[in-house]
Order: C-alpha cells, then structure tokens, then sequence
C-alpha cells in the first residue's frame, strides 16, 4: 500500500490529507492512523462520519489498482508525517457487506420538511373553519 499525506495548519486545526494507492494485484484492507496530537474529525454527512472512520482514523478495502484521497482535521498542530498506514492485509470477498452503521447513514433526514411547519405564532389550520364540505 502506498500513501501520500501531508497537513496544513488553519487556526489551530491540523488539515489532513492522504491519498492512497494499492498496487497489488489483490484486494487489500487497509488502516489508515492518525499520528497527530488529537482526534480525528471525520468528513460527515448529515451528521454522522462517513463509513470507515472513528476516533484514530479510517479503515478501508482498496481493490487491485484503485486510488483514494482521504481527508479529515484534527485539533492539534501538524507535523510532518499527520498519518500512516498501520497495517494492510488481503481483503475477503464478504468485505462490502453492508453494516447497521452503513444502514443508518443511508437514511434520509426525519425532520419534516419546513413547509409543513408552521411560523411561530401561527397555525396551519388558521382560517378553517371545521366545516366539512
């Protein structure tokens, strides 16, 4: 597995970014760790991280050939090396069986939209009069 990171400071936050290269012939899954001073801030989507991630960094299959930029902050000051792969091995073909977390992410927001919700002070039914027609 091959990686590229680097990381830029901006107010106090660490940027980082890694990109990625399995060039082997095989699946391969991978863990990407966060070697700076602080937790990971994940790219999220609608509130939550993106599938992979957590407190110490990513983890994710490659397939033979692919390429992936990663990219995430961290409260603390960059250094020279922000991440490194901690390991790799072959990935199983069963790897992209879909988990109660990739679930959840899939959802679409429960909030109702904002034109079924009436101004404050105001009802919806204002003006109706109760009578059936």
């Amino acid at each position: 597995m091959e990686c590229v990171t680097q990381a830029t400071a901006v107010d106090g936050t660490a940027l980082v970014t890694a990109v990625l290269e399995n060039p082997h012939d095989e699946p391969a899954r991978f863990r990407l760790r966060n070697e700076l001073d602080g937790p990971v801030w994940p790219p999220r989507r609608r509130g939550h991280p993106e599938a992979g991630w957590d407190a110490d960094g990513y983890e994710g299959v490659l397939e033979p050939g692919e390429r992936r930029a990663l990219g995430y902050a961290v409260p603390a000051a960059p250094q020279e090396e922000p991440a490194t792969i901690a390991w790799t091995e072959p990935a199983e073909a069963t790897d992209s069986a879909p988990t109660a977390e990739t679930a959840a992410r899939s959802f679409r927001d429960p909030r109702p939209p904002r034109s079924v919700i009436s101004p404050p002070g105001r009802r919806l039914d204002e003006g109706n009069t109760g009578e059936r027609p």
